[in-house]
């Protein structure tokens, strides 16, 4: 490119940490009269827990921070996704009538339409329909009006050596009834916004021939795409006028079948997902009935409330009604933008077109085959602050403004998932400073991590510089659908080093455009979605807003000069490159004024795809080449599955364990926007199925004593000693590994997924794989009918033992015992009932072992909360003292004996019941006696001994006092005996001292 004569000093910023705000205007010479946008920020990890950040390298990185102002990915098709009907009946008959699938003959008018209102340029660019890929014959031409008849608009155009007469009548039918392109506050309202679509809006005929097709808007001049003959045309405006009678670009396209054009037209919104019978599950019920179905569903599975998780549970099924794991499904993100005052100001009237420019890039990005998903994103609703006093407060932190966001975003989506206006996440598009900690203001996006399907978290707060805006978009969206940075512990840990130009990257640098997802932003979202975290995305929109199609670069709204202003801040113009080689490779801009001083950053911005570079040539990924070469049309190519792998190693060797075999998306992998594979993509059996020998410890028992070696201590330096924790797990966490330091409240999350083949509970058969509960049975097969009978026999009849229950109302204060269990004891189950009204009573159940140990509220001292007592492999349940049921149950059978005991500490309590289950083998009998002893006995004593009772109550309240207990010699039938050793008889009296006395 020539150059003009004048001198231009370049200078090249390295870091956008400038000295007080931490942007590119470090370079820059001289006070900006206007706000230069800033620059970036890396989630460096300095977001608020829970947040993502994302911006530039620091100074010392030496990395470039600016993505390619218009990166565009192979593959050139619409990237708008498809809109299928709704599964399922529809609420009312309008409902369907919107949610019905069109022939996919017919002409798509209504998304057509749409289009041709938002996107000035040519709708039909890079449609597939053009044969050959042949460059369109151009003409300019001045529209003409013509006299016509009431209602209808007659326009005359003069080109390719012949006159078209295009007859027009309004309109409308293109906007569904839930379209909303909302205005708070400046200048229009959200009706005067609607009012203006529905008046631009024209379709008819072409020299009254009634086999021709148009459809075109008439604001802002004319723009759209008329059919006639055969042959395709499009026309826009030349130039940044808005005038019908200014010259128009028009483009004849060669020979297409009609409905073929109309079919390429519409593309975005044709792409239906071809599914096989069963593969959609609708995830939530439409009806109050359904929703209380599901409700006493839930119910009577037993799930609990979470009471100690880090994050609020997803409105989505839990597992048990998930019929498919592991399966590829058409996922749609359906998104609420929001603009603020700040945009507004900067983009006035292309705000809209801007904004679907962003998306359009983005959803590009996501239908890349290196997501391993298919992953639509769908733009439900688009909000424009036009008052900053309106809508979610903005400030500079970071923060602040995400949490204020997140607050506003719920409150007004609609709350269930199959409103036409629901949407699944919400970003906030805003041209103010981003800071975080410490004052610095290079922040470019933040976002919750993991949040899509949590709808008071699903958000997101980015800050736009132009195109590169739509980078920072798939990123932040990349975190709230549970994507972790590439460089954390989490991805190294499983895939070692990944490359720096990933989407995930934590600093700003370009894009690898050939895989722009890493392995490891593909596995986590793969699991994030097999896990139900992502359920939300599983229905299809009604309807979705259509995304631009055709390069950025070729409109007036990315000039070279309208690149520079929106990377850099108004003032900012393109200034000439320093040599030829930097043609399309680097955008180098100036601020007006004395000093020609030229700004660019470090090899990271090259001009937009579809910016002119020459005579001819256009811009395409940093280089310089002929249009005819950019333009040519690239062939979709749907993805189809490669042969199934052979199975994988076993995830246990003992005890039942998990093998996998996968298969991939790539028999051909998914090209230039192609569907990707959906159906099943890894299936799994048991493997090495035989018992563990006994070791005395569950198979999670093992894995959180594994952490036992990282000499982890407490405040005052004491080592901790790490079990299961299950009380105040969430449902949906069950297989995470949770950790309790033992005899202590604090615990730790040590990994995100338990070993496949550990059981998801104490209290299920079920067993984890890949983070989810799938069934299996008591033989540690998936999906194994076999369960353990009331004796606890795997695939037992219930005739190997006898049931064994009865009731006990103390008499007495202090502990009293109510029955022994016998090692081998199953399914015990013990209720004490509060009065009606009361939570605690004052009457506690406490267990321990036959050598006094206490396992459960021993000494006085009492949980009040939910208790998993673990005892050699065995769990049991205890409900808390302070509930109005206190319940003690097993779920095995029990490895030794333990004693039963009610301390009475105040009321009169209602009668303790209990049942459980002994071996026929064992020994029972029942006495009464007047003594606080045990008064049912069901002991499996090897020989007779001496049996201890409970100590009693201090003999004085006060000083110095006595305590005594029963001690007892039985036989190994429970009878009492005289043949035990009296030398060894355990001491029956022995001194207390209770709290001191006053005077």
């Amino acid at each position: 490119m020539s150059k003009p004569g004048r001198k231009y000093k370049y200078e090249e910023l390295g870091s956008p940490l400038g000295a007080s705000r931490g942007v590119e205007e470090a370079g820059v010479k001289g006070a900006h009269a206007a706000r230069a946008p800033a620059a970036a920020a890396p989630l460096a990890r300095r977001a608020r827990a829970g947040e993502a950040a994302w911006g530039p390298p620091p100074l010392d990185a030496h990395r470039t921070h600016a993505r390619p102002a218009a990166e565009r990915l192979p593959g050139r098709t619409a990237a708008g996704p498809p809109a299928p009907a709704r599964a399922g009946p529809p609420s009312c008959a309008s409902r369907a009538a919107a949610a019905a699938p069109m022939p996919r003959a017919a002409p798509r008018w209504p998304l057509l339409l749409l289009l041709l209102l938002l996107l000035p340029p040519p709708l039909a660019h890079g449609a597939p329909a053009r044969p050959g890929g042949r460059r369109p014959a151009s003409a300019l031409v001045v529209p003409k009006r013509l006299q016509s008849i009431a209602g209808e608009v007659a326009l005359h155009l003069s080109a390719f050596g012949r006159d078209l007469e295009l007859r027009l009548e309004p309109d409308d039918s293109f906007l569904a009834p839930e379209f909303k392109i909302a205005r708070l506050g400046g200048s229009g309202g959200a009706a005067g916004s609607e009012r203006e679509l529905r008046g631009c809006i024209f379709s008819g005929t072409v020299n009254r021939d009634p086999a021709s097709l148009a459809a075109v808007s008439l604001c802002r001049g004319l723009s759209g795409t008329f059919l006639l003959e055969g042959q395709e045309f499009t026309i826009k405006p030349q130039g940044a006028g808005r005038s019908l009678h200014q010259p128009h670009l028009l483009q004849r396209w060669g020979h297409v079948h009609p409905a073929t054009a109309a079919q390429s037209l519409s593309r975005a919104s044709e792409r239906e997902a071809q599914k096989g019978e069963g593969e959609r599950q609708e995830r939530r019920a439409d009806t109050a009935e359904e929703e209380e179905k599901e409700k006493q569903e839930d119910d009577e599975e037993g799930q609990e409330e979470e009471a100690e998780s880090s994050s609020e549970p997803p409105p989505t099924l839990e597992a048990k009604s998930r019929t498919k794991r592991f399966v590829s499904e058409d996922r749609f993100v359906e998104m609420l933008l929001v603009a603020d005052a700040s945009m507004v100001a900067f983009y006035g009237e292309d705000l809209e077109s801007h904004i679907l420019m962003l998306m359009s890039m983005a959803a590009r990005i996501y239908k890349h085959p290196s997501i391993g998903n298919s992953v639509n994103l769908v733009m439900i609703k688009l909000v424009i602050m036009g008052d900053e006093k309106l809508g979610p407060e903005v400030s500079d932190n970071s923060g602040l403004i995400l949490r204020d966001f997140c607050a506003w975003q719920r409150d007004v989506n609609q709350p269930r998932d199959r409103h036409p206006e629901h949407f699944d996440t919400a970003v906030l598009l805003t041209r103010e400073n981003l800071c975080g900690q410490e004052g610095r203001c290079d922040t470019l996006g933040v976002a919750n991590v993991g949040t899509i399907c949590e709808p008071s978290k699903s958000c997101a707060v980015i800050q736009d510089q132009g195109l590169q805006a739509a980078y920072t978009l798939a990123h932040e969206l990349g975190h709230v659908l549970g994507m972790p940075h590439d460089d954390s512990k989490l991805c190294t840990r499983l895939f070692g080093p990944l490359d720096k130009h990933h989407m995930m990257a934590p600093l700003y640098v370009q894009l690898n455009k050939t895989r722009p997802w890493s392995p490891c932003s593909a596995s986590f979202l793969r699991e994030f979605l097999d896990r139900g975290y992502g359920d939300c995305l599983l229905d299809a929109p009604s309807w979705a807003m259509a995304l631009p199609t055709d390069l950025p670069g070729r409109r007036a709204l990315y000039d070279l000069d309208q690149q520079c202003k929106q990377i850099f801040g108004l003032g900012f113009r393109h200034c000439p490159n320093s040599s030829d080689q930097n043609t399309c490779t680097q955008l180098w801009c100036r601020i007006d004024g004395p000093d020609p001083l030229c700004h660019t950053r470090n090899a990271s911005l090259p001009w937009a795809d579809g910016t002119p570079c020459g005579p001819g040539h256009l811009c395409w990924e940093g280089s310089c080449l002929p249009e005819e070469e950019v333009e040519k049309p690239e062939a979709v190519v749907d993805g189809g599955w490669a042969p199934w792998g052979p199975w994988g190693a076993c995830s246990r060797t003992c005890g039942g364990g998990v093998q996998f075999s996968y298969r991939e998306c790539t028999n051909p992998e998914p090209q230039n926007g192609g569907k990707y594979c959906l159906g099943q993509r890894a299936k799994y059996q048991s493997c090495h199925t035989e018992e563990c020998p006994p070791d005395g410890k569950s198979f999670r028992e093992q894995q959180c004593e594994k952490f036992n070696a990282y000499n982890y201590t407490d405040v005052e330096g004491n080592l901790l000693q790490w079990v299961p924790k299950y009380a105040g797990v969430s449902p949906r966490d069950r297989c995470k590994l949770f950790c309790l330091a033992r005899g202590r409240s604090e615990f730790r999350m040590f990994e995100d997924k338990v070993i496949d083949g550990t059981l998801c509970g104490p209290d299920t058969l079920a067993i984890c794989v890949r983070g989810q509960c799938v069934k299996a049975g008591c033989d540690h097969v998936l999906d194994s009918p076999k369960k353990l009978d009331k004796c606890g026999v795997c695939g037992g009849k219930g005739d190997s033992c006898r049931k064994v229950s009865g009731s006990f109302s103390p008499s007495s204060y202090g502990y009293n015992d109510i029955v022994t269990f016998p090692a081998g004891s199953t399914n015990i189950d013990v209720k004490q009932r509060s009065p009606p009204g009361v939570q605690n009573d004052g009457n506690y159940l406490a267990l321990k072992t036959t050598d006094g140990e206490y396992l459960l509220n021993g000494n006085n001292a009492i949980f009040p909360t939910e208790q998993y007592i673990l005892l050699n492999g065995t769990v049991l349940r205890y409900s808390g003292a302070f509930t109005s049921l206190e319940r003690l149950q097993s779920f095995q059978s029990l490895p030794q004996p333990l004693t039963l005991q009610l301390l009475k500490v105040h009321g009169d309590p209602l009668k303790v019941k209990y049942t459980f289950f002994v071996p026929d083998d064992v020994y029972s009998s029942k006495q009464s006696s007047k003594e606080r002893t045990t008064t049912n006995v069901i002991q499996a004593l090897l020989s007779t001994q001496w049996v201890l009772g409970a100590w009693s109550e201090c003999s004085h309240s006060c000083g110095a006092g006595w305590q005594r207990r029963a001690v007892q010699c039985r036989d190994p039938s429970g009878q009492t005996s005289a043949a035990c050793d009296e030398a060894l008889k355990p001491e029956d009296t022995k001194l207390c001292r209770s709290l001191p006395c006053f005077s």
